[in-house]
């Protein structure tokens, strides 16, 4: 799947007046799409399809199956958009979500796999998200309504996100599954993102935070420097 995003930092409005939330904010559905927890129906219903085979298209078919009433067919869709070698690590998520939705269940031996986390901090009156995927992808919602959206392949900051992810392992025993997707009302969280689905960690030990905090800084640190380029390329 192309990676259509590099980085973006920008002070983002509300997609619609109907939908009236604040990027970050509780009812963010850019916020929200960050846990790739959506049923099929929801999936299918916001994707904006080319026409072309693909992952997408394939979820797409297995919405109509299911909601066909075909739900063998549904799941042989999606086992088979598994297959495709460039899926994202959020793409493998929403097909699970979907599989499970039709009663299939991960192997024992990859349904506890961590694929991403996602840390929720109180932060100036609000909360700042950060996640980060396995295959080295990044978001940071900042409480302002700023944002930095991280698609470019990178050894640095792929490394940090898998520092973030190994960090949660230690502690995620005392996860619990999570059931909404609202933001905390007060604590920090950490919600660890697997094939069996999203599991959450509440006041998460200072490994956690320590690791979310070096991404963090990386990610601001590469968005200032986009910042500054193309701020002296206006210049010339």
């Amino acid at each position: 799947m192309k990676r259509i995003l590099s980085l973006v930092l920008a002070l983002v409005s509300p997609l619609s007046k109907a939908a009236d939330a604040k990027l970050g904010s509780d009812a963010d559905p850019i916020r929200r799409m960050l846990f790739a927890s959506q049923s099929l129906r929801e999936q299918a219903a916001q994707m904006h399809l080319t026409g072309q085979p693909g992952t997408f298209q394939d979820i797409a078919d297995a919405a109509k199956l299911a909601h066909e009433g075909h739900p063998k067919e549904a799941i042989l869709k999606l086992q088979g958009a598994l297959q495709r070698p460039d899926n994202e690590t959020r793409v493998t998520l929403w097909v699970w979500e979907g599989l499970r939705e039709l009663g299939v269940q991960p192997e024992p031996k990859l349904a506890g796999e961590v694929l991403g986390a996602i840390i929720e901090m109180p932060s100036g009156g609000g909360y700042d998200t950060l996640a980060a995927y396995a295959d080295g992808t990044a978001r940071y919602l900042n409480f302002s309504g700023k944002a930095i959206f991280w698609d470019q392949p990178d050894e640095k900051v792929r490394a940090l996100c898998k520092g973030l992810i190994d960090a949660t392992i230690p502690p995620s025993s005392s996860a619990r599954p999570r059931t909404t997707l609202a933001l905390p009302k007060s604590d920090a969280q950490v919600t660890l993102l697997t094939r069996s689905g999203n599991y959450v960690i509440v006041n998460p030990p200072q490994p956690v935070i320590n690791a979310g905090a070096a991404l963090m800084i990386e990610l601001m640190n590469r968005a200032k420097q986009g910042a500054d380029q193309r701020h002296g390329s206006q210049k010339k």
